[in-house]
């Protein structure tokens, strides 16, 4: 028969052990839940045609600028056929958003041969931007008004005939002030909604 001395320290034994499952199990799900979150934010960092995209642009700044605008021209006037014709831009055949596709373009083509530019002029578009387009808090959603404001100042005859062109406008200085300002938006959109570049559906936005 067991003496109430040694029924106490299994009671408590007992206990420490049920405590020390409890973390464990709620570790577990924490590691688990961190896991998932790093593995989609991964997968979503190396989508195929955001990778392409990435190679082929560093491939083609290793030369002159020149260059680079000749071989970029063709990759940005069939984005603009595409999303022309069924409402969404890709590369090599791969869909690829708005917001995407231009900020990795932006990211490679300003450090490369335009380092320090600024929006300039195109801090202060026509039509102006819209405040409305920063109060959508989808992705998708919010890269589609963007989008639609972006093909109205492209359109506009203030900027000459060419900025309507994708072949010809990336040729102006102010088609990449304007991305400037644009990539600069969708950066500060991101931080004010607490989301991260990778982690966005890049077929999409």
């Amino acid at each position: 028969m067991l003496s109430l001395e040694t029924l106490h320290l299994l009671l408590v034994k007992s206990s420490d052990c049920h405590n020390f499952l409890v973390r464990c199990i709620h570790c577990h799900l924490q590691i688990n839940k961190s896991l998932r979150i790093c593995t989609q934010r991964y997968c979503m960092a190396i989508e195929p045609v955001v990778r392409d995209l990435r190679l082929k642009l560093q491939s083609i700044s290793g030369t002159t600028k020149t260059n680079f605008l000749s071989q970029f021209a063709k990759i940005h006037t069939v984005w603009h056929m595409a999303e022309m014709n069924t409402g969404t831009g890709v590369f090599n055949g791969s869909p690829i958003g708005f917001l995407s596709f231009h900020h990795e373009v932006v990211t490679v083509y300003v450090p490369k041969f335009a380092s320090g530019l600024t929006p300039g002029p195109m801090a202060n578009p026509s039509p102006p931007y819209r405040s409305t387009i920063d109060q959508n808090t989808d992705p998708v959603m919010f890269s589609h008004a963007l989008e639609g404001w972006h093909n109205m100042v492209h359109r506009n005859k203030k900027y000459g005939a060419n900025f309507g062109d994708p072949n010809k406008n990336i040729k102006m200085k102010i088609f990449w002030e304007f991305h400037q300002f644009i990539d600069t938006k969708f950066q500060n959109w991101l931080s004010q909604n607490g989301l991260n570049y990778d982690a966005l559906d890049h077929t999409k936005v």
